[in-house]
């Protein structure tokens, strides 16, 4: 990996952990996106990436906080995911090797329908929602996990939903992400390797993830996280749609 490159991604990653952590979604996304459209690295490298970063913005934080994790929705939201990652990473395999084209048509599309599901209006339910809606959020981000690594939006609005503290939705989600990412990362070896250039920029990442992942926490309350939601939306938006028009085209 040249130089450039190698600069280009330390940046990128900056600046998706810098958003993940004032707005609180968005590294996945904006990395499996980025990363495809600029043509960075193979999307499964990229997914490798972004599993492995991803542990390093939640493992600390979930084991000092265990007691917030709502146990209930964890493992229904956990057991429902497992197979429907298998799938998805089956998936990506196939896909990757013969119909790239439309795999990043695919990305593109998903990452529109994750930003529409982001900015709906979430209603709150009464009282904690039946085991079927947390099945299918996890099943629904089991597959997206397993596709790009991005597991998040389905779980995010069904977490948002229920009568639950701010702390224990944050938490029961780093938890959820946290094991999905490490699962995800188990199934690897099964699959495409990354090369070792690949490992290497990931290794050479980490300190660039925890130094944003402090930046951030010191500007969270100095900025509006209405505004840099607002920014990470829009520069999603730009890039499915993209993805989708670059493909399209070919």
């Amino acid at each position: 990996m040249v130089i450039e490159t190698l600069l280009l991604t330390f940046a990128l990653l900056g600046v998706a952990t810098l958003l993940q952590t004032l707005s609180g979604f968005g590294f996945g996304l904006i990395v499996v996106s980025s990363f495809t459209l600029l043509e960075i690295m193979p999307l499964t490298a990229t997914t490798f990436l972004v599993s492995f970063l991803s542990l390093f913005n939640s493992v600390s934080l979930v084991f000092k906080n265990t007691h917030h994790v709502n146990k209930r929705a964890f493992n229904i939201l956990l057991v429902t995911a497992i197979p429907f990652m298998a799938a998805g990473y089956i998936l990506l395999e196939y896909l990757s090797q013969s119909m790239s084209h439309w795999l990043n048509i695919m990305l593109g599309s998903v990452i529109l329908l994750c930003c529409g599901l982001l900015v709906i209006k979430r209603s709150a339910v009464e009282r904690s929602e039946p085991s079927i809606g947390f099945g299918v959020a996890g099943a629904m981000s089991g597959l997206l996990g397993g596709l790009f690594s991005t597991f998040g939006p389905p779980v995010v609005f069904q977490c948002y939903r229920q009568q639950w503290s701010i702390t224990e939705i944050r938490i029961t989600l780093l938890a959820f992400f946290c094991l999905t990412s490490l699962m995800r990362l188990i199934v690897v070896p099964f699959g495409t390797l990354p090369s070792y250039d690949i490992v290497l920029s990931t290794l050479f990442a980490i300190p660039i993830v925890l130094l944003f992942t402090r930046i951030g926490r010191l500007l969270a309350a100095k900025v509006s996280a209405r505004h840099i939601k607002l920014l990470a939306l829009l520069m999603l938006t730009l890039s499915g749609s993209l993805l989708i028009i670059q493909n399209i085209t070919l």
